[in-house]
């Protein structure tokens, strides 16, 4: 990955922000390096969708980048985030263009990973699968797909570790990808009725497969039963990055404190789907 911290470091310092050439050079570079050459055969740079940064398409094994769409996202980063010096601003544009890609090889990734693997996320996402054919991709379960999820959270953990070699010269952006992976474990945690609901339990309760959840041996319809069960596997952290149950202090303060982080760094956010 040292390639891609060269091209970003040397396009930023610069303040420029990678062009086309850069984005097929580093996607051909992460195909290979992941070794996705049975997933992925091409990329496409298409015009506006709709509030869409990307996508991945499962039968064309194609990437769909929408330019129009990533301008407004260089746009709303412009004008919203309070970085002061240029050379980082310009590096975080260009690591949420790279963002937008991992997100969608990620996609690529899960296919490889579902059928090859046999890690709980690999479960998780053989579960999630069966889920989508029924709903068609239905809107309401968007927020809380485990798919989406991981890709989100793989793809801004795969971006710190990509910093890791400059992070010491960076006075601002290791702060902020912090908060952005934050972010996105939180992704489908709401309050509600004094208890946190699980972006993992939701799925499959909308998704009208409740019986999967059976599979786990921490579930149980009772919410204190269950939080105490899966917290006694499963350490914090590894609990946001699946989805499953946390308790209202938890919640509470993950969440005060990635308020105050993008209150620090940004005006306010623009919400583009990916």
């Amino acid at each position: 990955m040292e390639k891609i911290l060269k091209l970003l470091y040397d396009k930023s310092i610069k303040n420029n922000i990678i062009n086309l050439g850069d984005i097929i050079e580093i996607t051909e570079y992460l195909i290979n390096y992941k070794r996705l050459d049975d997933y992925i055969v091409d990329l496409d740079i298409k015009s506006l969708q709709k509030n869409k940064l990307a996508s991945y398409s499962v039968l064309s094994k194609k990437i769909m980048i929408y330019v129009d769409t990533v301008e407004l996202m260089m746009n709303d980063i412009e004008e919203n985030i309070l970085i002061a010096n240029d050379f980082e601003k310009s590096l975080y544009k260009n690591l949420s263009i790279i963002q937008v890609l991992l997100h969608e090889i990620e996609h690529a990734n899960q296919q490889k990973l579902a059928y090859k693997d046999n890690s709980l996320e690999a479960l998780i996402i053989r579960m999630s699968y069966n889920c989508n054919l029924n709903s068609l991709y239905n809107e309401k379960l968007y927020e809380y797909c485990p798919e989406e999820r991981f890709a989100e959270i793989k793809s801004f953990n795969e971006l710190t570790t990509l910093i890791e070699p400059i992070s010491s010269k960076l006075y601002f952006i290791p702060e902020i990808m912090k908060a952005e992976t934050s972010q996105r474990m939180l992704r489908g945690y709401h309050y509600n009725k004094r208890k946190v609901i699980s972006p993992f339990i939701n799925y499959f309760k909308l998704a009208n497969k409740e019986e999967y959840l059976n599979f786990f041996d921490w579930y149980s319809n009772d919410y204190i039963k269950c939080y105490d069960q899966v917290s006694d596997q499963y350490i914090l952290n590894s609990r946001l990055e699946y989805g499953f149950p946390i308790n209202t202090k938890e919640y509470s303060i993950s969440m005060n404190e990635l308020v105050l982080s993008l209150n620090k760094n940004f005006n306010k956010r623009t919400n583009i789907k990916l």
